[in-house]
């Protein structure tokens, strides 16, 4: 195995990982998959789908012709001798989705997941900022890890409004003072820059706050201090209705760039312990998907205010 610290790097011939789709990809790519170069060792991963997320990714090399080393298999629980249950029995308490993930090994949006995502219809290739409309920022600091999604708003003839992400920005083990240049280096026009209100809070190590920083740079970011804005279960609420109104249409769609973003939306969900109460509870905050989901929220309970209609005035704070 390999020992990071030392003078040398001992390889490894096997590589066997049981439950691929839980491990971070900079895990594998940094630290496992290294181990495998120097005897041209060979690696072996199984799992339980959880989603579009990177496990999918390899996956879908076994049937690329791209990758010649490459195999991959699927082996659905129902083809085991031992699978004594009744798939329509099962259908009648789970729902179709967890049935289709954890039993017939298929991948589709992760079972438990906090938004109704679906990338089919909610990821539009032809998405590109537009200078006509208005181009806000949402914003979620951390030193692992911080996210902003930058969003642009279109009404139509009725007054309603559709929702576009153009573009991200996903950094980890940063600095706020490298997060604001990379944002300012974008070259963007913000309408509306909104963040989390714990961003108001002055840093132990710095002296200031992550929003002092950000002004020092020539943004200014706003937030709202109001008990039901910052109430994260009503918040999630307020924005579920834009990935899926009630006839089932999505208000809100996002560039292919957003690859960070995406991935959060996908995967961003409730302790599965709790699943049957995943509306009264708060998601699971993770460190991975978490934060790009917090940086749209908070987006959405600044610019639409939870105490207006999804067709109101953009409200500034």
């Amino acid at each position: 195995m390999t020992l990071r610290g030392q003078s040398k790097y001992f390889g490894v011939d096997y590589l066997v990982i049981d439950e691929m789709a839980l491990i971070p990809r900079n895990t594998y790519e940094m630290y496992l998959r290294p181990t495998l170069s120097d005897r041209k060792g060979w690696a072996l991963f199984t799992s339980t789908p959880r989603g579009f997320n990177y496990f999918e990714k390899l996956f879908r090399r076994g049937a690329d012709p791209d990758y010649p080393d490459w195999e991959s298999w699927q082996f659905p629980s129902t083809i085991s001798p031992y699978f004594l249950d009744d798939l329509d029995e099962l259908r009648k308490t789970l729902t179709d989705e967890t049935v289709r993930q954890e039993v017939l090994a298929e991948f589709t949006s992760f079972a438990g997941k906090v938004y109704p995502f679906n990338r089919f219809q909610q990821i539009k290739n032809d998405l590109r900022y537009d200078p006509s409309l208005p181009t806000y920022i949402g914003l979620d600091f951390g030193y692992r890890a911080c996210h902003a999604c930058i969003l642009q708003v279109k009404h139509n003839t009725d007054g309603l409004a559709t929702v576009f992400q153009i573009d991200e920005v996903s950094m980890r083990n940063t600095k706020t003072e490298d997060f604001a240049k990379k944002i300012k280096s974008l070259g963007y026009t913000f309408n509306g820059m909104y963040c989390d209100p714990a961003g108001a809070g002055v840093s132990i190590q710095s002296g200031v706050s992550d929003i002092y920083v950000f002004k020092q740079h020539g943004m200014h970011l706003k937030y709202k201090k109001d008990t039901t804005t910052r109430n994260v279960v009503a918040g999630v609420g307020h924005v579920r209705r834009w990935f899926e109104d009630a006839n089932g249409d999505p208000h809100f769609f996002v560039a292919p760039r957003c690859v960070e973003s995406i991935q959060s939306y996908e995967n961003y969900r409730y302790p599965e312990h709790r699943e049957e109460q995943q509306l009264k509870e708060l998601p699971l905050k993770d460190g991975r998907f978490d934060h790009a989901a917090d940086s749209l929220r908070f987006f959405y309970v600044n610019v639409f205010p939870m105490r207006s209609r999804m067709a109101g005035v953009i409200d500034y704070v």
